[in-house]
């Protein structure tokens, strides 16, 4: 099952905002081509997880018609509207939109995760620096009263 025009658009907008350029990793999702790579998942897997991918996408793009409340969809709203969308359907209320919505960022993750560089900059241990110093207990009267206090 191959995905149409307007749904790879949809996926390149959608992914972009979940993982765009200039954040904390070395660069965004759209140089990966994530648009191309989800429409060969698409594509090889069976019927039924072909149409509960699509779905998903299909969830996603359309939610800025009744979140924005404006005819568009998310590939024809902002970078700040993409991202606002997502972080709603990322905390619905209802399990399925919620439940939808993580898997997109899940395989958007799982693409992001195939560059070298990004696996390189996640693997990368944290700096010394970034450690919170925890306070050594110093007599027991401390250790009695934290005790006393969790009961």
């Amino acid at each position: 099952m191959k995905l149409f025009g307007f749904e790879l658009a949809w996926a390149t907008a959608a992914f972009d905002a979940m993982l765009p350029e200039h954040a904390a990793l070395p660069h965004g999702i759209a140089r990966l081509s994530p648009a191309r790579t989800f429409a060969e998942l698409v594509a090889a897997s069976p019927l039924e997880q072909s149409l509960g991918l699509r779905l998903m996408l299909w969830l996603v793009a359309l939610a800025p018609l009744w979140l924005l409340r404006r005819p568009r969809t998310i590939s024809s709203a902002s970078a700040s509207e993409r991202l606002r969308v997502l972080e709603v359907l990322i905390a619905s209320p209802i399990y399925g939109v919620r439940q939808l919505a993580l898997a997109f960022k899940a395989t958007a993750s799982m693409f992001y995760a195939r560059s070298p560089e990004i696996r390189r900059a996640m693997l990368a241990p944290a700096s010394a620096t970034s450690l919170v110093r925890l306070r050594a207990r110093s007599s027991p009267q401390e250790v009695s009263s934290d005790d006393s206090a969790a009961e």
